[in-house]
Order: C-alpha cells, then sequence, then structure tokens
C-alpha cells in the first residue's frame, strides 16, 4: 500500500454500497424519533443542510474523539441509550456522502407522523370541547364561577331554596 492508494478517489465504476445497513437504519430511526419527540425536527434540518458537505470530515472527527466516547459512555448510555457499538456504526454511517439525505428523510417522515397523531389529538380534544360547551359546562367556566362567585341566575334560585349547612349565620 503506496501513498497513492492512500489519497486515492473513488472509481465511479466501482460501485458503492449508497444504503444504510439494517443497523445504521435502526440507529438513525431511534435518532429520528427522537429528535421529533423534542420538537427540534426542523432546526435539525435546518443544520444538517448547512453542513451536508462535512459530513465526512464529521466522521473523521469522530475516529479522533473515539476515545473521548470511551470515556463518556456510561453517560451516554444513561441519557441517551447510546453506546460505543452505536458510535461506531454512526461514524461509518456518516462517512458516505448519502447518509445526510438518509438522515433528513427520516427525520422528516416521522415528523409527519407526530404531526397526523398530534393533529387527531387536538380534533379529539376538540370535539370534547365541543360537547362539553353544548352542555355549557367548561371546566374555564367552572373555574371562574368558583372563583368570582358569578352563578347563574337559575343556579342562585336554587341555592336560595336550601341553606347551606356550613353556614355560621343560619
Amino acid at each position: 500500500m503506496g501513498i497513492s492508494d492512500m489519497f486515492r478517489t473513488p472509481d465511479p465504476k466501482e460501485p458503492e454500497d449508497k444504503k444504510p445497513t439494517q443497523e445504521e437504519q435502526e440507529l438513525i430511526n431511534r435518532f429520528a424519533k427522537w429528535v421529533v419527540r423534542r420538537g427540534l425536527s426542523i432546526p435539525l434540518i435546518m443544520g444538517i443542510e448547512s453542513t451536508k458537505p462535512l459530513n465526512w470530515i464529521g466522521s473523521q472527527m469522530m475516529l479522533v474523539g473515539e476515545p473521548a466516547a470511551w470515556a463518556i459512555e456510561p453517560f451516554l448510555k444513561a441519557f441517551f441509550g447510546f453506546n460505543h457499538k452505536d458510535y461506531l456504526t454512526a461514524q461509518r454511517f456518516f462517512e458516505k456522502r448519502e447518509s445526510m439525505e438518509y438522515l433528513i428523510i427520516a427525520i422528516e417522515k416521522f415528523d409527519a407522523e407526530h404531526k397526523i397523531k398530534e393533529d387527531e389529538i387536538r380534533a379529539k380534544r376538540k370535539a370534547e370541547k365541543k360537547a362539553l360547551r353544548a352542555k355549557g359546562k367548561t371546566k374555564r367556566q367552572k373555574f371562574f364561577r368558583k372563583l368570582f362567585g358569578s352563578e347563574k341566575p337559575e343556579d342562585l334560585d336554587k341555592s336560595v331554596d336550601k341553606p347551606d349547612s356550613n353556614d355560621f349565620f343560619s
């Protein structure tokens, strides 16, 4: 292996494995779900798009920082569920030029699924709130009625007919 082999550019005729492996795909999905749960999908996609040409340099920096990753592995495992095997998998994944596109696609996919679920939950809550309004009993109305003592006139008539047992002056 000579110097020319070390600085060789890939031959366009050589098939390059562009698709992520199974373990890389699992890692991508786990990371994308983590990002979407925290609501960081848009800032992260913008960051990835702006630094996309630097992914190979980042993977090489991960190799340089590997001893530090060994040192903080318990922290990574405890807080992020990220062990050293995942670190090496991510490093190999980021060496590929197309890796950033796969990561962006995964984040967008899980973000779209998350938004659909949120819309369903909002629609359900809105229907429940509408049903409560039809009955005239929303939580906010009950709270302010108790707080300010402003009751409907028919409620006042009922309270006059039945004296309160906790009343000191009766």
